[in-house]
């Protein structure tokens, strides 16, 4: 976790404009509260997230692309029980003490005047033969100014930014975000039996962390999920995810395929799977 002192102010790109190659939106410098002498100059660009470690003379670089950045929360520092460990006015918190809530939550420490941005990443990385993504998490602390109410604005507007970078839009200019859902079709049996948990454990958090919302359905019987998306109006979802194997899968496009309409609907709903059986493991 890093920790912000006041940064350069870097101008803003005016609407219409090209954007250079690579552009830098915001900068910050941010201490790291674990080791002395050691600084993190954070640059948001147009490439990504360009985190320069500086310690004792020497830097060391790493570039977070964009496309691997799924999403970011700014969270508030959560009131400390007694005798729950360091003092609440510590002007350090070690990363593993550190826990945050929500600022709408009731358990807000009141004491703590910094805002916490939190960046989700999935880097893409290889491990022996096979490609992975290893999720990744980048904390800032922002307490530059007294009030909490100031650090928590540079905050929004760093987390303002990386959505619209995201999203792929002008700065500035983040459409309200869309009442559509995800729907999810869930075989209980598949994995054997383990799908259920692979998806609270593995899919769930990435899309909190995306901000996706989605509707949850489980799978009763046999064609469930095919006779579901034959009969229901499956453009009031932004898509389809089947978690299971491959029998769950064949449902949702085939129920596709017997809809009146299927040209329109494979067309403008996007299907995907999260495989959970040995046969998915195994091809």
């Amino acid at each position: 976790m890093a920790d912000s002192k006041p940064g350069k102010d870097v101008p803003s790109v005016i609407e219409g404009d090209t954007v250079p190659k690579d552009h830098v939106y915001l900068e910050e410098t941010f201490y790291i509260l674990s080791k002395k002498n050691s600084v993190f100059r954070v640059r948001l660009t147009s490439k990504g997230l360009s985190l320069i470690k500086e310690t004792d003379g020497s830097s060391k670089e790493q570039t977070i692309s964009l496309r691997d950045i799924i999403g970011s929360k700014c969270m508030r520092s959560k009131r400390r029980r007694p005798g729950a460990g360091s003092c609440v006015c510590s002007s350090f918190v070690r990363q593993q003490q550190l826990k945050v809530v929500e600022e709408n939550s009731g358990d807000l420490d009141e004491n703590d005047i910094s805002a916490y941005l939190y960046i989700y990443a999935y880097i893409l990385k290889r491990s022996r033969r096979t490609l992975k993504r290893e999720r990744t998490t980048i904390t800032l602390r922002f307490r530059s100014f007294d009030k909490y109410e100031d650090n928590n604005k540079e905050a929004q507007k760093w987390r303002s930014t990386i959505r619209c970078l995201i999203a792929d839009v002008s700065i500035g200019q983040m459409p309200p975000p869309s009442d559509k859902r995800l729907l999810i079709l869930l075989n209980p049996k598949s994995g054997p039996g383990k799908a259920r948990e692979l998806f609270q454990t593995k899919v769930a958090p990435l899309l909190q962390e995306a901000e996706v919302p989605y509707d949850l359905h489980v799978t009763k019987y046999a064609q469930y999920a095919r006779e579901f998306v034959r009969t229901r109006n499956v453009y009031s979802w932004r898509g389809i995810l089947a978690v299971g194997g491959d029998g769950v899968l064949f449902e949702v496009v085939n129920g596709m395929f017997e809809r009146l309409d299927w040209q329109q609907a494979l067309a403008e709903v996007p299907l995907a799977i999260m495989p959970s059986s040995r046969t998915f493991h195994k091809t």
